[in-house]
C-alpha cells in the first residue's frame, strides 16, 4: 500500500511547488470531475426535454397537414421529425454513457476514501508500535500483525479495483443492460408518436 496515499488523496500539494502552482488533492479533482459530468447530464436532459416537446409539436403538425391533404408540407415536417429523433437518440445514448462513467467515478471516489482511511489507520498503528515497541514488546508483535492485515486488505481492494473497475473493460451483463435500456428508450421514442410518412 502506498504509505502516502492519505496525503495524496486528502491534501493539496504543499511547499514551494504548491505555493507557485496550487494543485488540489486527488479527492477534490475526482469530485470536481464527477460534478462536471453531472452538470453536463443536466444540460443533456434539458435538450432531451426540448426535443420531446418539439417532437410532439411536429407530430401534431404532420397529422394536421395530412388532414388538409398537404402532403408536401407533411413530408418536410416528417424529415425534420426524423432528424430530431436521430439527435435525441444520440443524446440518450450519450446520457447513458455519461451516467455509467459518473457511477464508476463515484465508486472510485468511495474506494479512494476507503484506501485513504485505511492508509491513515496503518500509519497511526505503525507510529504507535514504533513508540512503544521498546518497553512493551508483546504489543509490538500484535500491532505488526494489524499492520500486515491492513496491508493485505488494501492490496486485495486495489487488485479487485484494477480488475473490475477499469474504464475500458465491460462486463457482459452491463452491456446487456445497456442494450435493453437503449431498446426501451427507442421504443418509447418511436411508439409515442406516429411514424413519419416515407
Amino acid at each position: 500500500m502506498p504509505s502516502n496515499f492519505y496525503e495524496k488523496w486528502e491534501k493539496e500539494v504543499g511547499g514551494l511547488k504548491g505555493a507557485l502552482r496550487p494543485t488540489p488533492s486527488l479527492k477534490d479533482k475526482l469530485n470536481s470531475a464527477v460534478r462536471c459530468i453531472e452538470l453536463q447530464l443536466n444540460k443533456i436532459n434539458e435538450h432531451i426535454e426540448r426535443y420531446d416537446r418539439r417532437e410532439k409539436e411536429l407530430s401534431e403538425k404532420i397529422v394536421s397537414a395530412y388532414e388538409r391533404h398537404d402532403e408536401a408540407r407533411a413530408k418536410i415536417l416528417a424529415n425534420e421529425l426524423a432528424e430530431i429523433r436521430r439527435h435525441k437518440g444520440l443524446l440518450i445514448n450519450s446520457k447513458m454513457a455519461l451516467d455509467k462513467t459518473a457511477l464508476r467515478l463515484r465508486t472510485i471516489y468511495e474506494i479512494g476514501n476507503f484506501m485513504s482511511a485505511t492508509s491513515l489507520a496503518r500509519k497511526i498503528v505503525g507510529e504507535v508500535r514504533e513508540k512503544i515497541a521498546g518497553f512493551v514488546p508483546e504489543i509490538n508483535s500484535e500491532l505488526t500483525q494489524v499492520e500486515k492485515v491492513l496491508d493485505e486488505v488494501v492490496n486485495e481492494v486495489s487488485g479487485t479495483t484494477h480488475e473490475n473497475l477499469t474504464l475500458d473493460s465491460e462486463s457482459v451483463e452491463a452491456d446487456r443492460i445497456l442494450e435493453e435500456a437503449a431498446m426501451v428508450a427507442k421504443n418509447r421514442t418511436n411508439g409515442a408518436f406516429p411514424k413519419p410518412p416515407k
